[in-house]
């Protein structure tokens, strides 16, 4: 069962920039420019943080990740164009 998680980071070098983002999109939606929105398992998200250690230079860069459950995700509220993403394995029959 996947988890909704929000991952947002903060990357001073152009470079290591482009190299996150570029990995995040294998895991997430884009939401806003270092902001995903992203659906997944408890391996998954080892895998990435794991994956994203290679390009951080941790004294000067950051990720957080906001685990949010249902109720949560039911609460955001999106001002302007986009929306908050679905689960890709959830269905509503």
């Amino acid at each position: 069962m996947t988890t909704f998680y929000l991952i947002c980071f903060d990357v001073r070098d152009a470079k290591r920039l482009r190299k996150i983002a570029n990995e995040m999109e294998n895991f997430g939606n884009r939401v806003q420019r270092s902001v995903f929105e992203c659906h997944l398992e408890a391996s998954q998200v080892q895998d990435l943080q794991q994956r994203l250690e290679n390009w951080l230079e941790t004294s000067e860069d950051q990720v957080r990740y906001y685990r949010l459950c249902g109720k949560d995700k039911g609460q955001i509220i999106v001002d302007g164009t986009g929306r908050v993403t679905s689960d890709p394995d959830f269905h509503l029959l």
